[in-house]
Formats: structure tokens, sequence, C-alpha cells
């Protein structure tokens, strides 16, 4: 339940373009897009679309399937939140996407 506040928390001193295994631009990514959506954060369509093709390993044809998934099972954590962890996981993505200045 907690997995992705701490993940995102370590995402913190990752940054922004230097090339990090798969596992972790796929989370990296999941919980950018899905941040946007639950924290209603302003995020860069740009810098995101930049991150992802700076850490997509080549030639992996399944590499945005993967994000994609990530994404919607971050997005069925989230329906067993309280109020509390969802706030607490906003405060983490506004930190990370600041720190890896893909805010607008």
């Amino acid at each position: 339940m907690l997995r992705p506040i701490i993940f995102a928390l370590a995402l913190i001193a990752t940054p922004a373009f230097a090339a990090i295994d798969r596992t972790t631009a796929v989370s990296t990514l999941a919980g950018l897009y899905n941040s946007a959506d639950v924290c209603n954060l302003s995020i860069s369509r740009a810098k995101v679309d930049a991150y992802r093709d700076a850490n997509a390993p080549a030639g992996d044809p399944m590499f945005n399937v993967d994000v994609f998934q990530a994404t919607h099972a971050l997005y069925d954590q989230q329906k067993s939140w309280t109020k509390e962890q969802t706030a607490a996981y906003c405060k983490t993505a506004v930190e990370t996407a600041r720190t890896l200045g893909m805010g607008l």
C-alpha cells in the first residue's frame, strides 16, 4: 500500500534524464502519469516524453505497454487509500516532479 509512496521518495534522487534501469523508468513514468491525474499535477508533456525517450530501452516494444499497465496498477492501489495516504502521495509527487524538472 505504501510502496508507491516509498518509490516516489526514491525518485527524488534520480536526475531527470540520466539513463536508469528499465524498472525504474517504468515506475517513474507510471507515477508521473498517475499523479498528473490523481493529484491534478501540472507536468510538462514534452519533458515527460523526453524522459521516456532517454530511458526506454532500445528495441523494447513492450516498454510503453508496461508503463500503461503500471499506471493502471497505481490507480487500482489508490482505490483503497485514505485521504491522508493520497495527500502524502501527492505531496511527494509534487516534490518529485520539481526535482525532475517536469513541472510547468
